[in-house]
């Protein structure tokens, strides 16, 4: 039987959509900077009649898992929007340009160089505090204007530095999302200075001044080595940065703690390890709980 295929009867390719997802640039008074916005809305009515929304950081990796996710979801029926927010930038342009947004103030004689991360100067770090009032002062009310929100159903997720800048804003801004998914943190950058705004976090929780649901997540093996090396990396050189990383401890070790704190009904910790994932394949399977987790009452 001939197989062969008939190059000219075949359909001209053309460009992949997501179904039910829309995108537009928006550009950041606060931020200074233009931004991708991608839009997944479910192509079934709420049963509740609103939607809850899940915002996901690193929008160009984030949204195409989590709105595919999302299409399952809403015939399952817990329809959802997913805000994907990424760059009007190119894939390496992007990568530089997170690192503003994602990460807290920080001494540019803290910032690591290692194989594979850009150099980067003074200016192109530290933003988070502009990149958090973005998300709620311009981006929450344009999303709002467009489609059909629950106000009181508003989950952010963050993978790796999206992950820091999760806990940053759990920690600084406990009451702007309901829920918190923060998926593979990075709690090591600068000598885990993140972490020195919990207390007064948990101090928030027990007081009943903040009740959020918090997620987080990471991928057993991140503290081994990978199923494969990144280019232009030794084993011995990753199995180092592994070790002072501490991916896994850190995580585990600051949901143990968050776990811990009794506060008002309502509030949540929740930790979950994936076994086998690593940092690269751990992020589909977190974007899939944070779905669920966003999605549930």
């Amino acid at each position: 039987m001939n197989t062969s295929i008939d190059i000219e009867t075949a359909t001209a390719p053309k460009p992949v959509a997501l179904p039910w997802s829309t995108e537009f640039d928006m550009h950041s008074t606060i931020a200074g900077r233009t931004y991708r916005i991608s839009l997944f809305e479910p192509p079934l009515p709420s049963p509740a009649g609103a939607f809850p929304v899940l915002t996901v950081l690193d929008g160009a990796t984030t949204f195409p898992i989590a709105a595919a996710m999302a299409g399952m979801f809403a015939f399952s029926g817990a329809p959802a929007l997913v805000v994907g927010v990424g760059y009007a930038a190119s894939p390496l342009e992007s990568q530089v340009l997170r690192f503003r947004d994602l990460t807290p103030p920080t001494p540019i004689e803290n910032v690591p160089v290692r194989p594979g991360m850009p150099t980067l100067t003074p200016d192109q770090i530290g933003g988070s505090d502009l990149f958090r009032r973005f998300l709620l002062e311009e981006l929450r009310p344009a999303i709002a204007a467009r489609a059909n929100v629950d106000s009181a159903r508003q989950a952010i997720f963050g993978y790796s530095l999206g992950g820091l800048f999760v806990l940053d804003a759990l920690f600084k801004a406990p009451t702007a999302w309901a829920s918190y998914v923060a998926s593979s943190p990075s709690i090591w950058w600068n000598e885990r200075a993140i972490l020195e705004d919990e207390g007064k976090f948990r101090c928030a929780v027990k007081n009943g001044a903040a009740a959020p649901r918090v997620l987080i997540t990471i991928g057993a093996r991140e503290q081994t080595l990978p199923h494969r090396l990144p280019p232009g990396m030794t084993s011995e050189e990753l199995e180092t940065l592994a070790e002072e990383a501490r991916m896994v401890d850190n995580a585990w070790e600051l949901a143990e703690r968050l776990c811990k704190v009794h506060g008002a009904p309502g509030y949540e910790a929740v930790f979950h390890a994936f076994d086998e994932e690593d940092h690269l394949t751990g992020m589909a399977a977190s974007v899939g709980r944070a779905l669920d987790f966003a999605t549930r009452d």
